[in-house]
């Protein structure tokens, strides 16, 4: 056998071996599929009941939609909300059956953490884990956990009215700092379940929003951003027990609260206890 033969024999089980080695570690890492699992589509008979929902729209364009939202900056201790921030990246946890990523964890354990600026992509995020796991235990409460600077209204409220809609409890717990409309996630939760940490810091204030276009488009779109001030107004009134003009007072400038103040005003019922 001459010096070439040897050489090419020796790269090619070198090149089998890494091979093998690769597919030995596909297997440990890849979880084992299901045999349940088809691509078939199911069957008429076994076809899932559909729920509809009635809609009615007001006119209002998306792009003005989305104005009206939390608009403070980062300077002078205000806090930042920007909607084209990245959602945070989620550490994987091994198991024996593979990798499972943190949020598929909190949701098996019924906690849904919101940690960025609401929009509408983010809304149906929290939405579907919601209805999914009212639909896994109708009796078993959930937690959302709250680190949120705020967002968009009407995404905000699509969330509340999820809260409200399934049958468990929807408890909220709130860390760092809950800004702008998000409060209304903090104080809608179920009477007896909002928390928030001892060094947590809430901020109300009333709906920012922007107008453009013709004389007639900025009217109505300024009318919209009326009627949201005064819909979350009466929302903190009933979640606080507060009277409306107090808390219009409270929700004319940006209200900065601590948890202590929080549990005071009515957004939160109780703190909870750490070291220090």
């Amino acid at each position: 056998m001459t010096a070439t033969e040897a050489a090419l024999r020796l790269g090619l089980s070198a090149t089998a071996g890494q091979s093998q080695a690769r597919r030995r570690h596909q297997r440990l890492l890849l979880p084992p599929l299901s045999s349940s699992l088809t691509t078939s589509p199911p069957s008429s008979a076994h076809r899932p009941a559909t729920l509809r929902f009635k809609s009615v729209s007001h006119g209002v364009s998306s792009q003005h939609a989305e104005r009206i939202h939390c608009r403070s900056s980062l300077r002078q201790n205000t806090i930042v909300a920007s909607e084209n921030e990245n959602p945070p990246l989620m550490p994987a946890i091994m198991t024996p059956g593979g990798a499972l990523d943190l949020a598929t964890v909190l949701l098996g354990n019924r906690v849904i953490f919101i940690g960025q600026y609401i929009n509408s992509q983010v809304a149906q995020r929290v939405i579907s884990q919601l209805v999914t796991l009212a639909a896994v235990d109708e009796e078993a409460d959930i937690l959302i956990y709250l680190n949120c600077p705020g967002g968009s209204l009407y995404s905000i409220l699509a969330i509340y009215d999820c809260m409200s809609w399934i049958k468990p409890k929807v408890g909220t717990v709130c860390f760092g700092v809950v800004a702008s409309q998000a409060a209304i996630i903090l104080a809608g939760g179920e009477k007896g379940m909002r928390y928030a940490m001892p060094n947590a810091r809430v901020m109300i204030h009333q709906p920012q929003g922007g107008s453009e276009g013709n004389v007639e488009e900025v009217r109505r779109q300024v009318g919209e951003t009326v009627y949201a001030r005064d819909k979350v107004d009466k929302m903190f009134a009933a979640f606080t027990g507060q009277p409306l003009d107090m808390v219009q007072q409270w929700t004319e400038r940006d209200r900065f609260m601590s948890s202590s103040e929080a549990m005071d005003f009515g957004l939160v019922d109780a703190l909870l206890e750490t070291r220090y």
